[in-house]
């Protein structure tokens, strides 16, 4: 099977958003331009969910067997999360005192913490973008689910996609993304979508040839109407799912800029990059070492050092320099514990 160099670069431009989203401070975003800018940065999860989707089916479909993929998945992704998190809640909670305050006070003896841990392990809520491993185990443990989807006619998989695609709309992201269930219902039919634009690819791939730049503009015309129609940018959350709070743009952007990528990519899908390369096969070690950078950078602020430079500015360097260190820390974990380290950082 040919390695497809666009998708490569495709989840070396996701984890660039996932980064660049959690990067903001201290640029105080108040602008009309920054927010479309920032509603443009945001929502990187989507395109993470969409690559997922599109591999379950490319890659795991053909010879899928449940047992294996689990315990492939839980090797590779769970454990590296339950290692990085027990340590984020030795080092976060036990050794500096417990910041959080949402769940001050509830350290109370060994009973407590554990059950706290173990609260923590189940929403992700311990360090920053944690929440997904939570939420993807749960979309890998479904998968017999999206197997009898792959089944099902053309037609029905769409049905499908749409009602599911509307439900998002309205449910919106979880508070926080703390909880893995309403997240599962709110990505699924961007999981979906991977799923049909691997099934389809060829006619797919030949319909968006040649219209990047009308699906760019589609998707700065989305956030634009986004930033204007609400008060707030970013993404949509709300803690109860069956509650109305308004419609999620932020999806429906996300989804043009999927196939803006798609489009664009495709065009340099021959051409060998390096650099891009590396960082889409580091990826999952970006993801698992960035809040632990973003972590320290907190405790030693460096931005009111240099008071000269503009914040959006200072939002650049500071994104590009937690990818740079997460990647100079991987590429250590890698030296120091060769294969082994896919166990500790995913890589």
């Amino acid at each position: 099977m040919r390695r497809l160099n666009s998708f490569d670069y495709f989840r070396a431009i996701a984890i660039l958003f996932v980064v660049a989203s959690h990067s903001y401070p201290p640029w105080c975003i108040d602008t009309l331009p920054e927010k479309i800018i920032v509603n443009l940065i945001s929502g990187g999860t989507v395109l993470f969910v969409f690559i997922s989707g599109f591999f379950f089916h490319h890659i795991f479909f053909p010879k899928f067997h449940y047992r294996e993929f689990l315990l492939k998945k839980s090797k590779n992704v769970l454990l590296p999360y339950i290692i990085l998190s027990s340590i984020g809640f030795l080092v976060i909670v036990v050794l500096l005192h417990n910041p959080h305050p949402q769940v001050a006070g509830e350290l109370n003896g060994i009973t407590d913490s554990l059950i706290l841990y173990l609260k923590f392990l189940w929403t992700g809520q311990i360090i920053t973008a944690y929440w997904y491993i939570p939420f993807i185990m749960v979309v890998f443990a479904i998968s017999p689910i999206f197997i009898k989807f792959i089944n099902v006619s053309r037609k029905k998989q769409f049905t499908i996609f749409i009602l599911l695609l509307v439900s998002s709309m309205l449910i919106h992201r979880p508070a926080y993304n703390l909880s893995a269930i309403h997240s599962v219902i709110y990505f699924a039919p961007i999981y979906m979508l991977g799923i049909i634009v691997s099934i389809n690819k060829k006619s797919i791939v030949n319909y968006i040839q040649n219209k990047s730049l009308i699906l760019g503009v589609l998707t700065l015309l989305i956030s634009i109407i986004q930033t204007i129609s609400h008060d707030g940018y970013g993404n949509f959350h709300k803690e109860r799912m069956i509650s109305y709070n308004g419609i999620d743009t932020m999806i429906i952007q996300k989804i043009f800029m999927i196939f803006f990528f798609l489009s664009f990519l495709q065009k340099i899908d021959d051409k060998e990059i390096p650099f891009l390369k590396h960082i889409a096969s580091a990826s999952f070690a970006i993801y698992f070492l960035h809040p632990w950078v973003l972590f320290c950078m907190d405790y030693f602020p460096t931005a009111q050092y240099v008071p000269f430079i503009p914040e959006f500015i200072f939002f650049i360097i500071k994104t590009l320099s937690v990818v740079g260190i997460s990647l100079a820390v991987a590429a250590l974990f890698k030296a120091i514990l060769r294969k082994r380290s896919r166990y500790i950082i995913g890589w």
